[in-house]
């Protein structure tokens, strides 16, 4: 094999192996964004998720006091809840 030719096949092989150094980083690139981007999912989900019990366990306690036949002042301030949201309940 001449010289021109084994340095032809080196200049080669270093292209190709910069293209796939280039495809790798682009590939972990995007690894790395979509396990950002599932674990910020999870956190909303999960503070949604405690949003909603905290929520629900607010009117568990309104529903008990009205049963208790407390007033409605009382309940609002106990719970937080408005008149009207009482009101609903």
């Amino acid at each position: 094999m001449t010289e021109k030719y084994n340095q032809e096949r080196r200049l080669y092989e270093d292209s190709v192996n910069a293209y796939r150094d280039i495809v790798n980083a682009i590939r972990t690139a995007e690894k790395k964004k979509f396990a950002e981007g599932r674990a910020e999912g999870r956190a909303e989900g999960r503070a949604e998720g405690r949003a909603e019990g905290r929520a629900e366990g607010i009117i568990e306690v309104a529903k008990s006091m009205i049963k208790k036949g407390m007033s409605v002042e009382l309940i609002s301030e106990v719970t937080g809840l408005s008149h009207d949201e009482i009101q609903r309940i």
